[in-house]
């Protein structure tokens, strides 16, 4: 009989984490369908749809924000783990903690540069004028709260190490 990990009630964060993927894949799926319009109403010189590559550029940068957290909570980035899965359970454990120290403390120092380009940007009103015009401010806005996320994933792994890395660990700390 195998033992599995006990159950971790899922909190708010984790339905943010889910809210935001599921509206980075909508906008995934919206910005294929926008850039097959495009390139069917070019080709068949049916109309021009000018703003249609502002909102593809603006899109993925809001695709890789939302979809980060989810990215990172999944596994789904990509991680070299051929020294580390050597190591002694309890070296593992350390240098996952210590990885996760470093996380949390990089997403932190991103927050803050990403706060003030964001303030910058807001208090002195910078626009985009291209063919669509509107306040930088508002492409600004979007990573601090995912680096307050990424960091606030890395402080609860320290505290709670994701499931494959605690199986790993002698006392998953």
């Amino acid at each position: 009989m195998s033992t599995s990990a006990p159950y971790r009630q899922r909190s708010w964060f984790d339905y943010l984490i889910d809210a935001l993927a599921i509206i980075a894949g909508a906008m995934m799926c919206a910005l294929t369908v926008l850039v097959c319009v495009d390139v069917a109403v070019r080709n068949f010189r049916l109309f021009d749809m000018p703003w249609s590559l502002e909102v593809a550029q603006y899109s993925l940068l809001v695709v890789t924000f939302f979809g980060a957290p989810w990215v990172l909570v999944t596994g789904g980035h990509i991680s070299i783990d051929i020294v580390v899965d050597r190591l002694a359970p309890d070296a593992r454990r350390r240098t996952r903690l210590v990885s996760y120290v470093i996380g949390a403390l990089v997403c932190v120092v991103l927050l803050g540069f990403s706060i003030g380009a964001w303030w910058n940007s807001f208090s002195q009103g910078t626009l985009v004028v291209e063919t669509l015009t509107f306040p930088e401010w508002l492409f600004f806005a979007v990573p601090p709260p995912i680096f307050l996320m990424l960091a606030g994933i890395f402080v609860r792994w320290m505290r709670h190490p994701p499931d494959g890395a605690a199986a790993m660990t002698s006392d998953g700390i």
